[in-house]
């Protein structure tokens, strides 16, 4: 058991959590920006291999989130941590040189790999996040590690673009090393796992059973697949609005920047339906403001989903460890990502297709799904009582 202490950095395995985070989160970013960024230069001209690749993430969530979550339950999480993260950082040594040379089969042969490695990592890594989180200072834990790994994360977008332009396609090969020194860093974490009752039907028992984890789900879950496929389509969309790579840059800079205002709000509200209507206000408004032909509206969009996604992350966690504890948290958050990524995978198809024809189009479909989602919220009042 915890002991009650004032500051989360008393907790050992949070404070080695945030440290790595400082790496992960710069090599992230790096990574992130400057992959899609070919995928636009490469494969403009071929949206069906654009799709391919900005779909991957999703898509392979949709396929390994479920088990991967029963199996971070089961087996030591740990171990599953080091192993999935540090392959997945040495496979961008071979992905830098795959994009210099212009090989699609090498490519999409070695993405595609260390997209399903990193996602069973990443299933692991967002259970490590909530079970390392301190529940007698949650919210000021979520708080502070967002404050040190978004500050990596808005620096690493500061500068993505004068590094992009010194490195070129080097840069993924800087973020490999980065995320393995942040790993080396991690000696000795424990997060638990090693269930002897988990089964794979457990997430779907819950979902079936427990009003407020089914609520949470189509609540949390549908709104971020809604929100969050922007940074797939961002590229496409800042074509479209006719922006720049100073744009693309500057948009993660917000993304981060507003993510940590958002926290610090979320620490001052502790009222659920608060939260719950500005978080869906937000998702409303992310479609609303791309109805202005600029390109800059795309940073308000990416505002919005930030702050929506910042202020509500206490009450999702609050509403999941209050139903279902640390033992069979890996497997209610691997169908959390399922229902994310089968929501991003079916904006991104028919999202890239619409904005091509015209992104009216896109924004009514987002338009619908938050209504959809607003009438979730109504049908489950138990959401409406979470302690926080």
């Amino acid at each position: 058991m915890y002991v009650l202490v004032s500051s989360p950095f008393h907790y050992k395995q949070f404070t080695k959590f945030t440290i790595f985070s400082v790496f992960a989160g710069f090599s992230f970013i790096q990574n992130e920006l400057t992959t899609y960024w070919f995928f636009i230069l490469l494969f403009r001209q071929e949206i069906t291999l654009f799709g391919l690749g900005v779909i991957a993430r999703p898509l392979v969530r949709v396929f390994v989130s479920y088990l991967m979550g029963y199996i971070s339950d089961k087996y030591d999480r740990a171990k599953l941590f080091y192993i999935t993260r540090g392959i997945s950082g040495i496979l961008l040594f071979p992905l830098t040189f795959a994009f210099i040379y212009h090989s699609i089969p090498l490519i999409f042969g070695i993405y595609y790999i260390r997209t399903i490695i990193v996602e069973l990592s990443n299933n692991v890594g967002y259970v490590a996040y909530y079970a390392v989180v301190p529940e007698q200072v949650r919210a000021k834990a979520i708080f502070y590690i967002r404050i040190i790994s978004m500050a990596s994360r808005v620096a690493s977008g500061a500068v993505w673009y004068l590094i992009y332009q010194l490195i070129s396609a080097y840069d993924l090969f800087l973020a490999g090393i980065l995320g393995l020194i942040g790993l080396a860093l991690l000696k000795g974490f424990n997060i638990g796992g090693g269930s002897k009752r988990v089964k794979l039907s457990t997430a779907i028992d819950f979902f079936r059973k427990d009003e407020r984890i089914r609520g949470i789900i189509l609540l949390y879950s549908v709104t971020d697949g809604l929100t969050y496929s922007i940074n797939y389509l961002l590229p496409l969309l800042i074509i479209v609005y006719h922006g720049t790579e100073e744009i693309y840059s500057l948009s993660q800079t917000v993304l981060y920047g507003i993510l940590v205002i958002a926290s610090f709000v979320m620490t001052r509200i502790k009222d659920p339906i608060k939260i719950v209507s500005t978080y869906i206000l937000s998702g409303f408004l992310f479609y609303l403001v791309l109805l202005y032909p600029s390109p800059y509206v795309l940073l308000i969009s990416v505002l919005l989903y930030g702050f929506g996604s910042g202020i509500v992350e206490n009450y999702v966690m609050a509403t999941i460890k209050q139903s279902v504890g640390d033992e069979f948290l890996g497997s209610v958050l691997g169908l959390d990502v399922l229902v994310t990524s089968s929501v991003e995978i079916f904006l991104i198809l028919l999202g890239q297709y619409l904005i091509t024809i015209n992104v009216v189009y896109y924004i009514i479909v987002g338009i619908v799904g938050m209504s959809l989602v607003l009438i979730s919220w109504l049908l489950h009042p138990k959401l409406k009582d979470i302690k926080l």
